[in-house]
């Protein structure tokens, strides 16, 4: 519930934030002659001095529909925008570019609605119970509990089975009572079954298959020392096996680290670190994995926190990109490039939800259909009619536009991790 509460006041948040950006237009209603705030005369339902709207409530009523409107409606514009960023989104960009920006939610506006229910819907979707692998001292003491609820409440039901056995000749309401007891317990019982039951199941299944996981990259490390051994000795090149084997202990430690096994691992191989790499900056570098290691948690919860605040580097990291398939078209300002981006990120996060949503409701093959085939004809339809190229110009600008997307989401994801990590 709480999770579902907070998405809801982020989204909230980001409608606010939004509509700061994009400020109202066309609202104002009512008959008063001076403005409130500045004192000129109205001529209109806005105030032409100050901006100010001449209508201003001061109703419980009115101040639930701002809330609201502020949410869905973006005074109309988001009905005429959506459609457009969805299936025509080369013509909404120039459009805006070129001058029609009262008729369209701006790019700004619509990227920070969009970060926000992102957010708030991904924070909905992913379940906030028990961890999927969990060290074995959690794991023991969460199975203790459990084990001891549901011995007390057996021990319960079993004492007013007892009771009602004794009580065979006893009036009809102390049996009721007995009876109305022994079911609210076995009720206790099913719901803790339901419950704690199924989420220590779960949690038993996902440290059994790391373990196994665990047991495979072991034999493969063992093997692998062996053969490089066999090869030293008989003067047999070794580099491809040490490869294989540095990649294995890679994946050993990322199992122990996901496992819950973290600190022990690491400390059973305080030897690993980034010597083998020469650049400024690696013990920085070596110093926050460490620290990240020891208390993942906390390194996931700063990550998140990171992508959901700087969110909007990923316009500038962008841009530049885009601006190499345009650079000798001087026509083309760095505004027209920052517009096709922010609407182009903000259209990726808006499908992203749709596909989302649609993979946790059981359409998981409309949803990876959408995320797999829809984007590069997004981007091809953008270019294509925003930049107003041929269709083989924009053809071959969505391929390399698809590698500089990869490439500038790499960046972003190095970015907030670094941040996270230091």
């Amino acid at each position: 519930m709480v999770g579902e509460l907070a998405g809801a006041a982020d989204i909230m948040t980001g409608a606010t934030l939004a509509r700061a950006v994009e400020p109202a237009a066309g609202e104002g209603r009512g008959t008063q002659k001076l403005c409130l705030n500045c004192g000129a005369a109205l001529m209109g339902a806005h105030c032409h001095n100050c901006g100010q709207k001449a209508h201003v409530h001061r109703t419980l009523h009115e101040f639930g529909h701002d809330i609201l409107h502020s949410v869905l409606h973006f005074d109309g514009k988001i009905w005429r925008t959506l459609p457009m960023l969805f299936w025509k989104p080369g013509d909404l960009t120039r459009r805006y570019v070129h001058g029609e920006r009262a008729k369209f939610v701006s790019p700004l506006a619509l990227f920070l609605f969009a970060v926000f229910l992102t957010f708030a819907t991904f924070n909905w979707l992913v379940p906030h119970g028990a961890s999927s692998v969990t060290s074995p001292e959690t794991l023991e003491s969460v199975r203790k509990d459990y084990q001891s609820d549901r011995k007390d409440l057996q021990d319960i039901i079993a004492a007013l089975e007892a009771e009602k056995k004794a009580s065979a000749s006893a009036e009809p309401g102390d049996m009721e009572r007995i009876n109305s007891k022994i079911a609210r317990n076995r009720k206790l019982m099913q719901s803790l079954e339901d419950g704690r039951g199924r989420e220590l199941r779960q949690m038993e299944i996902a440290n059994e298959k790391f373990l196994s996981e665990r047991r495979k990259i072991d034999a493969d490390i063992a093997r692998l020392e062996t053969s490089i051994e066999e090869a030293r000795k008989t003067g047999q090149p070794t580099k491809k096996l040490e490869d294989e084997l540095r990649d294995a202990k890679i994946a050993a430690r990322v199992v122990s680290t996901a496992a819950g096994g973290l600190e022990n691992s690491f400390e059973e191989n305080s030897d690993w670190n980034f010597t083998d790499l020469e650049f400024p900056g690696v013990d920085t570098l070596n110093n926050a994995v460490k620290t990240g290691m020891k208390n993942p948690q906390l390194l996931l919860y700063k990550i998140q926190s990171n992508a959901y605040k700087y969110s909007w580097s990923l316009i500038p990291i962008s841009v530049p990109f885009v601006w190499l398939l345009f650079f000798w078209r001087r026509r083309f300002k760095m505004f027209d490039h920052a517009v096709f981006v922010t609407y182009s990120i903000t259209f990726m996060m808006l499908l992203g939800i749709i596909c989302a949503v649609l993979i946790n409701i059981g359409l998981g093959a409309i949803g990876g259909l959408l995320l797999a085939f829809y984007p590069p004809i997004h981007m091809y339809r953008q270019l294509h009619h925003a930049y107003e190229t041929s269709r083989f110009g924009a053809a071959w600008r969505m391929c390399v536009l698809s590698f500089f997307a990869m490439t500038a989401l790499t960046l972003f994801t190095m970015l907030i991790i670094g941040l996270g990590a230091t």
